[in-house]
Parts: structure tokens; sequence; C-alpha cells
């Protein structure tokens, strides 16, 4: 987990000259954005077309330190609460409308009227989706989503998932952050995550204790998939490429993809074998792999 730099901290303001935050965006390696007076870290790295990368929950962007895509700069966003973001004590920041605005803005500081991707890891995937139905973004070229719901069609399981969430914020929130650690690292989701190197584990524990509990209660709250809205209907109506990417042995998320992803011509599946929920860490080489290849011929794209 990252909290210190090897460059000096570069604020970027949502308000001002395009060529100003274009020179500051070019020569930084991390900045800070602020949004209703919340202020949100972005690492920045590589060249090329942008791409917006959004981490899980309980995580951070330098979960996609390992990720390598030629010809494109990466902008590793942290979510507020997370990472080395604002930890705002107000939870309307972090209700789903106010998330997708913030992204709104966010994208829009960071790449200006540039065509650009988004990829998003669980969590991150869910937001990713969620916007690109909601706001229909002209320059939002493809999704990248691993392990990613589009939401709880079935009203009546979508208000059991929200009290069941609403149950687990007040536990959180009730308990110290070693506690949701240990909890959160012994869901069966995560099983699979016991068979990669100490080192790595320690750095995903590292994430998971970094954050509060009070931010991880009002996150649940705000955009847990009991407040999501459903759009799996609306998949196949994104004028988008989305790749979905998802472990063997998450079967769960590997079945969201097969019948829900699946069944639309404009998304491509892929299934990594002997893995579960957390592809990009669990198999780095394959993930950048099959990244790699369904971006391959992103940069001699135009807009229509």
């Amino acid at each position: 987990m990252k909290h210190e730099f090897d460059t000096d901290e570069t604020r970027v303001y949502d308000q001002g000259e395009r060529s100003e935050v274009e020179a500051v965006l070019e020569a930084a390696d991390d900045v800070y954005i602020n949004i209703d007076n919340v202020s949100y870290h972005v690492a920045l790295r590589g060249e090329g077309m942008p791409l917006i990368c959004l981490h899980g929950f309980a995580e951070a962007g330098d979960t996609w330190d390992k990720l390598t895509i030629p010809g494109f700069r990466l902008y590793c966003v942290d979510f507020l609460g997370h990472g080395v973001s604002d930890r705002s004590n107000d939870p309307v920041m972090y209700q789903l409308d106010t998330v997708l605005r913030h992204l709104y803005t966010l994208i829009h500081t960071l790449v200006g009227r540039e065509p650009y991707g988004i990829l998003g890891y669980s969590m991150g995937g869910r937001i990713a989706l969620q916007y690109a139905a909601m706001y229909e973004p002209e320059r939002l070229l493809f999704l990248l989503l691993e392990s990613a719901s589009p939401g709880i069609e079935d009203m009546k399981a979508r208000q059991e998932r929200a009290k069941a969430d609403e149950a687990l914020a007040h536990k959180i929130e009730n308990h110290s952050i070693e506690w949701f650690e240990a909890m959160w690292s012994q869901l069966p989701i995560f099983e699979t995550q016991k068979l990669i190197s100490s080192a790595v584990q320690q750095t995903i524990k590292d994430r998971r204790l970094s954050n509060t509990p009070e931010v991880l209660a009002h996150t649940l709250r705000g955009t847990g998939q009991g407040q999501t809205v459903y759009v799996g209907h609306a998949i196949s109506e994104l004028p988008i490429e989305i790749l979905y990417v998802s472990g063997e042995l998450d079967t769960k998320y590997t079945d969201i993809g097969q019948m829900i992803f699946g069944v639309c011509e404009n998304v491509s599946h892929v299934i990594v074998p002997n893995v579960g929920h957390n592809v990009h860490v669990e198999a780095p080489q394959a993930f950048n792999e099959i990244v790699n290849l369904f971006l391959s011929d992103y940069n001699d794209k135009k807009i229509s």
C-alpha cells in the first residue's frame, strides 16, 4: 500500500484552463482532484490512450500495479474513503448518484475530450457499468469488466440484499478494522487468494487494513448491490465493446458472465482457468495478455 510517493503531491482542480490541467497531468505521477470539497487521489503511469482504472471494495488504485498495457496511460483512481483519497464522514458522498456524478467530473478532468476506456474490478466494475448505462458518455470506447455484476434484477432479492448490506454495515462500524479484515478475508469468494504468494496476500491485507470501518459502512450503504439499479438489460444496447473477465473457480461471476454478458453481441467473455474472483491479482500475466489482446487495435480507433 503506497502512502508516500516519489514525487511531490500535485493538486488538480476541476476549474481552470484545460491547457493548465493537461500540463500538470502530463508531468505528474500522482494527482489529487478536488470535487465538492473532497479530494480524490489518482496515480498515473504509461503513455497513450486514457484508461480509467477502478478498484474493488476495501481495495485501492495500486491494486493495478502489475497491469502493463503499452499504448495506454493508466489513471488508477482511489475511490473516496479508499487508498489515500479523502475519508469523508458524510454518507451522501458515498451514495450511488454522488459517486457517478463525481466519476463523471473526475474523468472529464483527467481526459478532457479524448476518447478513453474504463477498467473495473468487482465494485469498480459494477460502478463502471452503471456509469456507462446511465451517463452514456460520448467518448467512452470500451469497458473492461472483471468479476462485476450488473446489479440484482429481482426487486425482492435486491431488497433482501439491501437489508443484508445494512446489517453488515452496522456490524462493521461497531468493530475494528482488524475484525473486518479477518472476516472479509475468510469469505468463500476469496478462498483462492490463499494460493497466491504470502507477499501478495500481505499487500491485500494491508490495503484492507488501511480503510476505516465508518467509510466501509458508508460505501456498503451507498453503492452496495442492494442499492444498485439493475442494468443488465442495457448491456447489449451500449454502443461500445465490452470485455468481461472471470475466474473459473469463481462460479458466481462466471455464471453472471455466461448468462447475462455472454448473450450480448458486444461482449467478449473470457474465463481464466484455476483462479477465483480477483483474476488480475491471482493470475496477473494471464490477465495482462487477455486485456492487451482485446485492446490491441484501440489506439487506431476514432470516435465516429
